[in-house]
Order: C-alpha cells, then structure tokens, then sequence
C-alpha cells in the first residue's frame, strides 16, 4: 500500500470519526466526548503496540518529547474542531478545518520545499473556498450587508491552525518511533491530562448513555486510526501528499451530514465547498 492509500484511509477514518463525535458530543458534550474518546483510542492502541511487539521504540527521551509536543497541538486543535461541529453545521466546519492541510504546506515551504505555480493555485484556490464557506449570505436584507460569519466557523479556523501545525511536527516523531507509538504516546497524556485540565476550568466528566458510548467507542479507534494512517503514510510519500488526502475527509462529514444528517448547505456555501475540495484535489493530484 503506497502513502496516498494510507492517506485516503486516514481521511475516511477522520470523516467519519467527526461525523459521529459531533453527534455524542451534543448527548455527552465535548469535554467529556474529547476525554473518553483519548481514553478508548489508549486502550486500542496499547493493544496495538503490544501485538506488534514495538515498545522498544520507546528508547529516546528526545524523541519521546518531540511526539508529545506535536500530539498535545493535535489535541487543542481536535478539542477546538469538536466545539466547532456542536455550535454549527458539520457540512461547514469540516471543509475549514480541513484547510489545516494549507497551513501543513506553507511550514513545508518555510522549512525548504518548494513548489509550482499550479500548486501555489491549488492553495489560493483552497483559501477562497474558506472564505465563502464561512459566509451565510441571507435571502433578504434585515440590517447590515446581510452577511454573518456561519456558527462554528471560528472555532474551525482555529482548529485547522493547530492541526496544520501538528501535522507538520509529526514528521519527525515517526522517524524515529513509528505511527503506533507516536499516536500512542498522545493518547497517554490526553487521558492524563485531560482530566487536569477539566478539574482546573471547573467541567465535569458526563458519563454517556449506551448510545452515545457506542459512538464513542467508534470515535475512538476511528480517530486513532486515522492518525496511525497518516503516520505510516509519511514513511512512504512526500508530506504534501499525505495531508493533502488526509484533509480530504472533510468529504466524508459532508456525505454523513447530508445524506444521513440532512443538512442542506447555501448556495454560497455549496460554491466554498466545491472550491476548497478541487483546490485540495488539486494538490493531492499535482
């Protein structure tokens, strides 16, 4: 399996991971949907790890550090992205958050990559469909130009910065660890951390019903699977390649929000999407 495969993979793994976070979070809410998540993909990981025999990747303290840093960004940048598919539409939130593969390209770039002029287009072409995407364009004028910024779209851009970021960082780690004990080494000080954090910002850990801890538990693998994926990918394609199909699982929310969620996007909006998902096409293709 080549590294485009695994990044296709990991998009579908993450599409359908947020589709179904968005709704357990709405039942259990995000802090504690974020918690158990980290905790169902420890344990599977753990699991992983073991079968596969590779805790003695676990023999640099550097790269120990290295991965904790880049996981602790993902995190902020999942939690801020959670929130995001609450307040607003999942068919919105996922394409900006998906742009966090733009973000990924342009440290690349900074870091010694370099690119064509029909790349440099794809990814113009990928922020201007963020921009129509965040935009709600009412029907009828009532006061203002008629125009908000779509619920949830901050938390999105927030999010893809963060993401962007950790996927860049995650680079390194891999080298040296692999993707399961990268990914693992994440959720270890997620489910430590976590409740911390929580404790010091006064939230309280809800205990889902069985509906919603099904979800979780498909969260929770799914999620950690996307990340082992797009590690693994990394040892066998460029970086720009990866993310790239990785980011395109913004595609999957969209199918399960519309199709199964029922969302109906604006026109506006449909016009965004389209320009984000070619201008991400385009990359991944180029």
């Amino acid at each position: 399996m080549n590294g485009l495969l695994f990044g296709l993979l990991s998009a579908f793994s993450f599409g359908t991971a947020d589709f179904f976070a968005g709704k357990a979070s709405k039942k259990t809410g995000i802090f504690s949907t974020l918690f158990y998540m980290q905790l169902v993909g420890f344990i599977f990981l753990t699991a992983a790890v073991t079968w596969f025999g590779q805790w003695h990747n676990l023999n640099s303290f550097a790269d120990v550090a290295a991965a904790s840093l880049w996981m602790a960004l993902d995190l902020i940048g999942i939690l801020f992205l959670y929130h995001g598919l609450v307040s607003g539409k999942s068919s919105v939130v996922a394409p900006i958050a998906s742009s966090f593969s733009v973000f990924t390209i342009i440290l690349a770039f900074a870091f010694g990559e370099r690119f064509s002029t029909v790349k440099l287009a794809a990814i113009i072409l990928t922020l201007l469909g963020i921009f129509l995407t965040t935009l709600v364009v009412n029907g009828r004028k009532k006061s203002g130009s008629g125009q908000k910024l779509e619920s949830g779209a901050v938390w999105a851009i927030v999010a893809a910065l963060f993401l962007g970021t950790a996927f860049f960082g995650l680079r390194y780690p891999h080298e040296a660890l692999g993707g399961l004990v990268t990914v693992w080494i994440g959720r270890l000080q997620a489910t430590i951390l976590l409740p911390i954090v929580y404790a010091c910002f006064k939230k309280r850990l809800v205990v889902p019903d069985k509906n919603s801890a099904y979800l979780i538990v498909i969260v929770g693998i799914l999620d950690a699977l996307a990340l082992v994926c797009y590690n693994l990918g990394l040892g066998l394609e460029d970086t720009s390649i990866v993310i790239t199909a990785t980011s395109l699982f913004a595609v999957v929310t969209l199918l399960w929000g519309v199709f199964v969620g029922g969302e109906k996007p604006l026109w506006n909006q449909w016009v965004g999407i389209s320009c984000t998902f070619v201008g991400i096409s385009l990359i991944s293709l180029i």
